[in-house]
């Protein structure tokens, strides 16, 4: 056994696992099924056995195809998941040990927010085919989606495989929504395993666990709660659809009071996506999420498709147009000065020209198309405010783009 490994290996084929309904375990959240071999498409269970043929090409101190992120991320800005593995791993060896277990448990999910779609959330499929007007192609994706398994099998994990883990992520779907996950969870507390796991799950806050569930997750080592919350209010309603504000915010206050009775083991954060949609009212949301609620922290993730959400797919002169009007908000803060520094660096990188091509009307026009199936009014303030800023600059330019 190696002390350590090459300079370009990388900890996850060694000590990691990402679990997702209807694909084979892979090394990490990276890493395509596609680059799979054939010995790779075994269960978790046979850890040990899986990402043979990664871990030589790792010990050789070549680059493995599927590990191409990383990759171009360490090339273009130095740095990569790859790079931040000691976030999770502190022996870099090349021991064959699941430590870290990544899963996302599927598509059963309450919301169809608007920067996610049918492969997360079953909800979303009635609507996925009315944006696409119900196209043959909309409609043989759906059909492909229902044929495949819509959530991780937890029963069939054996507990003896995770014997050494140390740390969990699990994402949606909706995690407090799939049965079996919360059955997992007993199972890992009843065996022992919980006191060494730091589990973090992300949830979209509108749901509150049982007193049983609930008594698990407290002999986790450490649990982090992160909440996907992306606006106040009626705006949150609207991204988040069809979540109501009044649920969600009385679910995170439960999670916080939880926070404040065992403020060493539980932590609560934010997970917030940024879009052209809340961005104007994000550092009104950082602060309110800081200092009223006081929440561990504030992740912020950007959303690269549906383009039309996507800040850095619209045109130069419009990211110019939210800039401005985002630095007009920083006359005066009662955060942290270096977490707000970090939030305009983020915000002015988004908002960078890169000479993309003017979709702004046809972009408009697929919002409009979402708030009117919806039933959204559209003299909302944060409606109008977007409007605004599109059609002050509108020319005659064109057709529309389906979402």
């Amino acid at each position: 056994m190696s002390n350590r490994l090459p300079k370009n290996a990388c900890a996850y084929p060694f000590k990691a696992g990402m679990i997702m309904h209807a694909t084979p375990t892979t090394p990490c959240c990276r890493f395509h099924k596609r680059f799979l071999s054939e010995d790779d498409m075994a269960h978790v269970n046979s850890y040990e056995d899986m990402f043979k043929d990664v871990r030589e090409a790792m010990m050789r101190n070549e680059w493995h195809p599927g590990c191409y992120k990383c990759k171009v991320d360490e090339e273009t800005k130095g740095s990569s998941m790859r790079t931040e593995a000691d976030e999770f791993f502190n022996d870099f060896s090349d021991e064959v040990r699941l430590e870290y277990l990544e899963i996302t448990v599927g598509r059963l999910c309450n919301l169809t927010c608007q920067t996610c779609g049918p492969e997360y959330s079953h909800n979303w499929d009635k609507d996925y085919l009315k944006f696409n007007k119900n196209s043959q192609a909309a409609i043989d994706f759906i059909n492909k989606l229902k044929k495949d398994p819509s959530v991780v099998d937890f029963d069939s994990i054996d507990l003896d495989a995770l014997k050494h883990l140390k740390h969990m992520k699990v994402t949606g779907g909706e995690p407090f929504l799939h049965p079996q996950f919360m059955k997992f969870v007993l199972r890992l507390a009843d065996a022992g395993l919980a006191p060494q796991i730091h589990m973090e799950i992300f949830s979209n806050c509108t749901f509150w666990p049982k007193k049983a569930e609930y008594d698990a997750l407290f002999q986790f080592k450490e649990l982090t709660l992160s909440m996907s919350i992306d606006a106040h209010g009626k705006l949150n309603d609207m991204i988040r659809y069809p979540s109501k504000w009044d649920k969600t915010e009385d679910t995170l206050d439960k999670w916080l009071a939880f926070k404040e009775q065992y403020p060493r083991k539980v932590k609560v954060n934010i997970a917030c996506t940024i879009s052209v949609m809340n961005i104007l009212y994000l550092f009104d949301f950082v602060v309110w999420a800081r200092s009223v609620k006081k929440v561990n922290n504030v992740i912020l993730q950007t959303v690269y498709e549906p383009h039309n959400l996507s800040i850095t797919h619209w045109p130069d002169w419009f990211k110019q147009k939210l800039l401005d009007a985002f630095r007009y908000q920083y006359n005066e803060t009662v955060i942290n000065p270096n977490r707000v520094n970090k939030m305009k660096k983020l915000v002015e990188d988004m908002c960078k020209p890169n000479n993309a091509e003017d979709y702004s009307a046809a972009y408009l026009a697929g919002l409009k198309h979402i708030w009117k199936i919806r039933g959204f009014d559209f003299n909302e303030p944060c409606i109008r405010r977007l409007k605004t800023l599109c059609e002050a600059e509108y020319k005659d330019r064109i057709e529309y783009i389906p979402y």
